[in-house]
């Protein structure tokens, strides 16, 4: 009983660590995009 407890509680601890660790790989993905976005506007901008 006390084994399966602390084995459920590293799962969930795993889980939310691989949450956590997507939302910021998706966070900096969209920052990348977004200077990305800025970078091509620059450049294609009329002076």
């Amino acid at each position: 009983m006390e084994t399966k407890m602390t084995e459920s509680k590293n799962d969930y601890r795993k889980a939310l660590g691989a949450v956590i660790d997507a939302r910021g790989r998706e966070s900096s993905r969209q920052v990348s995009y977004r200077m990305q976005y800025q970078l091509i506007g620059a450049f294609t901008k009329r002076p």
